[in-house]
């Protein structure tokens, strides 16, 4: 007797339908592709239940024929392709003709479709088992409702994450086709609630809908053309940098993939402008013939195979560059000197969450830090004097707790000199030590921000304007986990409706503008860990400290350049910044004559 036989035609299909539909999003993203190949401008989805329960896809396409909607439900039936060399032309989405009835193997799936100016038709199909086929009424287009997924595979269905993990996942892939088509109108609804609402418009109008008014002026045009290569799209700037992946996009001929050599050949355009762990914004449309990629890889069709793979890494990264040089001319270019011991950021002290320490901050100076216009001396008049004394006091001890050689480390001038609006200089008697403004402060900030939140928190201060951020749905839901941290550090915001909040309040050392970005921030940071820890504390308080200190620019008169040092001298760890920069250089007078080529007495 024969061991080997056919599989059932419906086993043989969720077997299959396992390499296509894995979870809603995969559902969504082949009705969606089935729409977009019909050339339908319009495209209306339901969501019930993160996909659990219900998906709906209405187009405006060209819709099908009674015969062509019977067929679009057999395995490898399409209207894309007809021959082996068509695999080698492909200008559609779809062209396996896989996805209809691996969808409607494991779903209960119902599709109404029509053609201009003639009847439509409706088809029901259960587990692969067609329950109805009938007329019915429908405007031109096709309408999908796919309903129960996975009712029939109990083993898939209970891999499922829970609905608001799907729905997720569906709105990170709704913002994949939304920005593909800016020339489509795109609307959702999940449980009823409006979630994306777009009009057909051009690329830029695209992301500013996605993702707000923060993005307008954020986001720099690129163009190259090449022969074959067309590349076209936006890059964003240094505010658009975040902590986490997620918002970078590469569409290939209006197909979303993924490819690593591609990514890059951004990231590498963008040189020393991000540091490891930090993804720049970017949405990139590359045009070539199709014969010179193969798509035909995956059944996902996310994977794409280049004839000349390097040959395109480098027009993009052209590309990319080109936009960014204005950016990369400006870059500072940082030494370290290992003059003092070495300080290990993640070297952290517990913090108890549930409990704050019997010791509150009740209140906290705020060190002035607006941009002047005018030019200081560095000369300090006689009622600074105190404050300046105290100044070297704490400058002394902490110096002694470092161990310089050689020299008595008492200071043995009265003056503190600023140097190119970046550095801080005064003489002690072994020599000088220079201290980089911008990393002082964060150092002062990042622990003032953790004592904050260990106890009662900082003041904050009103906003004269009160600043809008709209974010995505699923950051709204995150914010929310971590709004009292955010109240903790000085941040007060309000709901202002679909998935907006107003800033009312904000902490009293940032300046004014830099709220939304630092909200972002630190929301990044959380839903890359969605951990509420010691070391998540730490990169709230290091956030907040980066973007609020003063920067390299910035001039300080006499008085904010003794109470700066001041507040330094009274951390924990004044030598480094919470990324491990070194705040404070000393160099001695012997290697000053080595450099002049005075012989050392």
């Amino acid at each position: 007797m024969a061991k080997i036989h056919h599989l059932e035609s419906s086993l043989v299909d969720q077997i299959s339908a396992g390499e296509v539909i894995d979870r809603p999003a995969s559902v969504l993203k082949e009705l969606i592709e089935n729409s977009l190949d019909s050339g339908a401008d319009t495209i209306d989805i339901h969501i019930f239940r993160g996909g659990h329960e219900l998906i709906q896809v209405s187009d405006n396409g060209c819709g099908m024929s009674r015969e062509d909607l019977k067929l679009a439900f057999m395995r490898h039936a399409t209207s894309k392709i007809q021959y082996l060399e068509d695999l080698n032309s492909i200008t559609t989405l779809g062209f396996r003709g896989e996805a209809l009835p691996s969808i409607a193997s494991v779903s209960m799936f119902t599709a109404l479709s029509s053609e201009k100016d003639s009847k439509g038709f409706e088809i029901k199909i259960h587990g692969s088992k067609e329950k109805s086929f009938k007329p019915a009424v429908s405007l031109p287009g096709t309408s999908c409702k796919v309903q129960n997924l996975f009712y029939n595979t109990p083993a898939r269905r209970k891999f499922l994450k829970k609905p608001e993990t799907e729905q997720a996942v569906i709105n990170s892939m709704m913002r994949r086709f939304m920005l593909s088509r800016p020339e489509v109108a795109f609307k959702m609804l999940s449980n009823n609630k409006t979630v994306y609402d777009v009009p057909a418009q051009n690329l830029s109008e695209r992301i500013n809908s996605i993702y707000g008014s923060v993005f307008k002026n954020s986001i720099l045009p690129l163009e190259l053309k090449k022969d074959p290569y067309t590349v076209t799209g936006f890059t964003g700037n240094l505010s658009l940098v975040k902590k986490r992946p997620g918002e970078q996009y590469i569409f290939l001929n209006g197909r979303f993939i993924k490819n690593r050599l591609l990514n890059s050949a951004i990231f590498s355009a963008y040189q020393s402008l991000v540091q490891r762990g930090e993804f720049p914004f970017f949405v990139l449309f590359l045009e070539m013939p199709p014969d010179l990629f193969d798509v035909n890889v995956h059944p996902a069709k996310l994977e794409v195979r280049f004839v000349n793979e390097w040959q395109i890494y480098h027009v993009i990264k052209t590309s990319i560059t080109g936009v960014l040089q204005d950016i990369l001319k400006v870059i500072p270019d940082y030494k370290t000197y290992q003059h003092f011991p070495e300080y290990t950021p993640n070297d952290t002290v517990s913090l108890n969450l549930e409990k704050a320490p019997s010791a509150s901050i009740t209140q906290f100076e705020q060190a002035p830090h607006k941009r002047l216009d005018i030019e200081m001396d560095g000369l300090f008049d006689n009622k600074n004097d105190a404050q300046l004394q105290g100044a070297h006091f704490r400058m002394e001890s902490t110096l002694n707790d470092i161990k310089v050689p050689n020299e008595d480390l008492l200071p043995v001038s009265d003056h503190i000199w600023q140097i190119h609006k970046k550095y801080l200089i005064t003489e002690i008697k072994s020599g000088l030590i220079i201290i980089d403004q911008h990393v002082a402060h964060e150092r002062v900030l990042f622990e003032e921000a953790k004592k904050a939140i260990e106890g009662k928190g900082f003041p904050s201060q009103t906003v004269l304007f009160p600043q809008t951020l709209k974010l995505q749905p699923e950051e709204y839901d995150n914010l929310l986990e971590i709004t009292h941290y955010l109240n903790k550090i000085g941040f007060r915001f309000r709901e202002f409706g679909e998935n907006t909040i107003i800033i009312d309040e904000i902490p009293p050392d940032i300046n004014w503008g830099n709220e939304s970005q630092i909200i972002r921030e630190i929301l990044d940071q959380y839903i890359s860990v969605k951990n509420i820890n010691p070391s998540f504390i730490d990169q709230i308080a290091a956030i907040y400290a980066c973007k609020s200190a003063i920067k390299a620019g910035d001039q300080l008169k006499p008085e904010e350049r003794i109470h700066l040092i001041d507040r330094l001298f009274s951390t924990d760890h004044p030598y480094y910044c919470p990324h491990g920069r070194p705040i404070i250089i000393n160099l001695s007078i012997k290697e000053l004559d080595q450099k002049i080529g005075r012989a050392h007495v």
